[in-house]
């Protein structure tokens, strides 16, 4: 049977963990936007959970090895994750006289934080097809 390496559940978590971030730094980046808009709501979106991610990682795997329960004290994975990300209000700061919420140096900080997460979770997944092809003698 024929397997597509980005199928593997590693991989579709690590997938996840970058759509998600960037996902995110487009929300950074709108509150960067409407830093000036008067009554703006600075936004950011609500972590996933690790549970969510391994289910939808793991439920859609079709090749053999996929994660099964073999035992009733393990966790089934059942349901697959959706694809899209819930966000929130997340005021940076008290609400200046115009009534926007975002601070430029929080936003700064997030977006930095959002591009560090995004490129090691990047450079766990080149990492892993790397080792894949090792694996298989590529």
């Amino acid at each position: 049977m024929a397997m597509n390496i980005t199928d593997m559940p590693l991989l579709g978590i690590l997938k996840e963990r970058m759509s998600w971030l960037n996902a995110r730094q487009s929300v950074l980046a709108q509150n960067v936007a409407n830093a000036d808009t008067p009554g703006y709501t600075a936004r950011d979106l609500k972590p996933v959970s690790f549970e969510d991610v391994l289910k939808g990682a793991t439920a859609s795997t079709q090749f053999q090895g996929a994660m099964t329960v073999t035992d009733p004290r393990h966790i089934a994975a059942t349901s697959a994750h959706a694809a899209s990300y819930a966000d929130t209000d997340s005021p940076d700061v008290a609400a200046n006289p115009t009534g926007n919420t975002v601070s430029l140096e929080q936003e700064m900080i997030r977006v930095s934080d959002t591009q560090a997460e995004y490129q090691a979770a990047s450079n766990l997944y080149a990492k892993a097809i790397d080792m894949m092809k090792t694996a298989i003698g590529h």
